[in-house]
């Protein structure tokens, strides 16, 4: 008499495999070597991003209040103190009047608390004119908009995608701790499968599950073993089943045996 079988829903079948999945542990691998593994550890902001408040524009920083009934009709103009280029800060407080040239990414300098964008001026001789008011914050990225020190940025458990490896970057991490990888088992069963390479005969198959299942997993980065292919005899696959799962860490077998 054949047994009739019920199917379960796939996430019952998912939940039930992750009520037996045991961890691996964990190993330290270089950030050049993480992409696509499993973080073991949540990313955690080691300072703020920004470090420092700086420009998002290439123009001038000024202080706002010089910037006080400018219009159209009353432009007024600033003299120029210095240029302060990404990575290079100002090196004296602005005054009265004053701006620095900045560049995009700079850090604000002394005094400063707005820039004014470059298409926003009027160059005139070793200074600019604007023709409109600023105000404070206008035009400028503050330190830690973007994160804030020890600031949770990615939870533990996730994988490292091209995304994750600059945030890691930008705060450091140099060393990443990640899931170790397990290493996988395909068995597979059916008394009408054929090897690739066979030519078919009347009542046969090829084995096509197998190596999709080989290339599924290589897209995901886990290596396997192959078992080959077995036929539907109970106690010969029981064998080869208790061998697999003694040497890999998991076992994937297809057929219905």
């Amino acid at each position: 008499m054949v047994e009739m079988r019920k199917p379960i829903p796939v996430a019952e079948a998912v939940r039930l495999v992750m009520e037996h999945a045991t961890p691996l542990g964990t190993e330290l691998i270089d950030l050049e070597q993480a992409y696509g593994r499993v973080l073991a550890e949540p990313i955690i902001a080691k300072h703020d991003v920004p470090p420092f408040d700086r420009s998002p524009y290439d123009g001038f920083a000024i202080r706002s209040l010089d910037s006080e009934g400018a219009s159209g009709d009353n432009r007024i103009s600033f003299s120029v103190i210095g240029e302060i280029g990404a990575g290079y800060v100002g090196d004296k407080p602005i005054g009265e009047k004053e701006a620095y040239r900045i560049m995009t990414g700079a850090k604000i300098p002394e005094n400063a608390d707005a820039v004014v964008m470059l298409e926003q001026t009027v160059e005139l001789g070793s200074g600019f004119t604007l023709r409109k008011p600023f105000e404070a914050g206008e035009n400028i990225s503050y330190k830690g908009e973007d994160a804030k020190e020890e600031e949770l940025l990615i939870e533990a458990g996730s994988i490292i995608h091209p995304g994750t490896v600059a945030l890691l970057a930008t705060f450091g991490y140099a060393k990443v701790k990640v899931a170790k990888k397990p290493i996988a088992g395909i068995l597979s069963t059916g008394t009408e499968l054929l090897d690739v390479a066979d030519e078919l005969v009347p009542g046969k198959i090829r084995n096509s599950n197998g190596p999709m299942i080989r290339a599924q997993l290589k897209r995901i980065g886990i290596d396997c073993r192959s078992y080959g292919m077995m036929e539907d005899d109970l106690d010969a696959c029981t064998a080869i089943v208790e061998k697999a799962t003694a040497e890999t860490d998991f076992l994937i077998t297809t057929g219905g045996v």
